[in-house]
């Protein structure tokens, strides 16, 4: 998978995911963003993250990146995973 291909991917889960966690209040979300200078797994309103990788969000595609600055909702572990494995997370 080209690494373009995935920056398409990465967008269309996070579009995907922002829909569904608005449509659902009762579900919970997580967000994946950037927390001092290193990509972050929260769950929605929690100030502390679940899981830190190492990779630096400015190893990052830039789109990716300001993806990642915003906070990219995610609905389910399993979308969890499609996103970690998209964006190459360590």
């Amino acid at each position: 998978m080209t690494k373009n291909t995935k920056r398409i991917l990465s967008a269309l889960i996070a579009a995907q995911t922002a829909f569904l966690c608005g449509v659902s209040a009762n579900s919970a979300c997580f967000v994946l963003r950037e927390y001092e200078g290193r990509i972050a797994l929260f769950q929605e309103n929690e100030p502390q993250p679940i899981a830190v990788y190492e990779t630096p969000v400015d190893a990052l595609y830039p789109a990716d990146a300001e993806l990642l600055r915003e906070g990219i909702r995610v609905k389910s572990e399993g979308e969890i995973t499609r996103l970690i494995e998209d964006l190459d997370l360590e």
